[in-house]
């Protein structure tokens, strides 16, 4: 189970060091060309990296998922529906806990960017 976390927690890290690389490179691209378009573009880029990153279904790690029905495939009855209950709720607080909020955050921040990027070379 700590596995699991750590995992996810390295995918939430990745995502957000490739964002922070994404607007950084735009921030400088931006500069260099006077075109602040550039920025507002790496915007669409984390709105995409969000919609990943809040889409659950999509970072659950195939071998968690292998490792668990082979787990209850040993167990019976009650145990396996204590199991189950278990990763359920595990299920929920990783959600919860690690990619809604990550997901979001990038969801509101690149939408920001994406919308209002190209202003930030007229200050």
């Amino acid at each position: 189970m700590a596995q699991g976390i750590a995992s996810l927690r390295r995918i939430v890290l990745g995502f957000w060091a490739v964002s922070v690389a994404t607007v950084a490179g735009a921030v400088w691209l931006s500069a260099a060309t006077g075109d602040w378009m550039w920025l507002a573009r790496s915007g669409a880029i984390l709105t995409a990296l969000g919609l990943l990153l809040a889409s659950r279904k999509i970072l659950i790690a195939r071998n968690d998922l292998l490792a668990l029905l082979h787990d209850m495939e040993r167990a019976d009855g009650a145990e396996r529906t204590a199991r189950l209950a278990s990763f359920k709720q595990l299920q929920k607080d990783i959600d919860r806990q690690v990619l809604e909020k990550a997901g979001f955050a990038l969801l509101i921040i690149g939408t920001l960017i994406w919308g209002f990027g190209d202003l930030v070379g007229r200050l």
